[in-house]
């Protein structure tokens, strides 16, 4: 990162899910970074979804060359497939983001969050738990996030295999593992990216990720810090994020 992007004020984007009363988490992520609709792309049979994703494919037939249309159906069939694996595992958000890097070239991720229920354990015990189930348990390190909450993160390289259509290649994870206060819910914020040049900003960014997340709703506090008011429980969360590369 340079000077000039540190030295930059960072304005902290309040989006609308952030005020969805349903909400089971609460994480902030910096700019760049386009959630995408689970819900929508795995729609349930007979909902409003389904018939978007029916409205899409008709698009598709009508749009697309002919030798391209049965290729651009099979993908989006590929990534209703994807998601639904997803949700199995557990994952209630996925975002897909794009960054400078500091040759110049764009750098692309995906963090996806996972929400999973757990049998009752002290949170810092929980924590240490799930980071040493890692295959690979290098680069570990024990947070402690506001409140005195515990949290762990590591990081790998994974070599992913050849497919017809790409060489293998290397991949960089980081992950976070932030357990609920209750002790009954375990949060996993997984960064994945081909950008391995660039993993000790992904590193960075998802430590700073680690101190927005919260289990209870942490609205009031930073709308009180935004009005100037802050009793702290705002906790500095426009200062944590990492907004870019380059």
């Amino acid at each position: 990162m340079t000077q000039k992007t540190m030295n930059t004020p960072l304005r902290l984007v309040i989006d609308d899910s952030a005020r969805d009363p349903s909400a089971k988490i609460w994480y902030a992520l910096p700019g760049g970074y386009v959630d995408l609709p689970l819900d929508a792309l795995d729609a349930e049979p007979g909902s409003e979804y389904e018939a978007q994703l029916d409205h899409v494919m008709a698009l598709i037939a009508d749009c697309a060359p002919e030798p391209e249309r049965e290729r651009y159906a099979g993908a989006l069939r590929d990534v209703r497939y994807m998601v639904r694996q997803m949700q199995r595992e557990g994952i209630i958000g996925c975002s897909l983001g794009m960054h400078r890097a500091d040759d110049g070239s764009s750098a692309v991720s995906v963090v996806t969050v996972a929400l999973r229920d757990i049998e009752w354990a002290p949170p810092k015990l929980t924590v240490v738990r799930a980071v040493s189930l890692r295959e690979c348990t290098e680069n570990v390190a024990l947070l402690t996030l506001p409140g005195g909450r515990p949290g762990a993160v590591s990081d790998t390289m994974v070599t992913m295999p050849a497919l017809a259509s790409m060489p293998a290649q290397e991949l960089y994870q980081c992950n976070l593992y932030i357990a609920a206060p209750s002790g009954v819910q375990l949060a996993v914020l997984t960064l994945s990216t081909t950008a391995v040049g660039s993993r000790k900003h992904y590193r960075d960014l998802m430590e700073a990720i680690a101190y927005t997340v919260s289990f209870t709703d942490p609205m009031p506090g930073i709308e009180r810090a935004a009005r100037g008011n802050d009793d702290g429980s705002g906790d500095g969360i426009a200062d944590r994020i990492t907004a870019d590369f380059g």
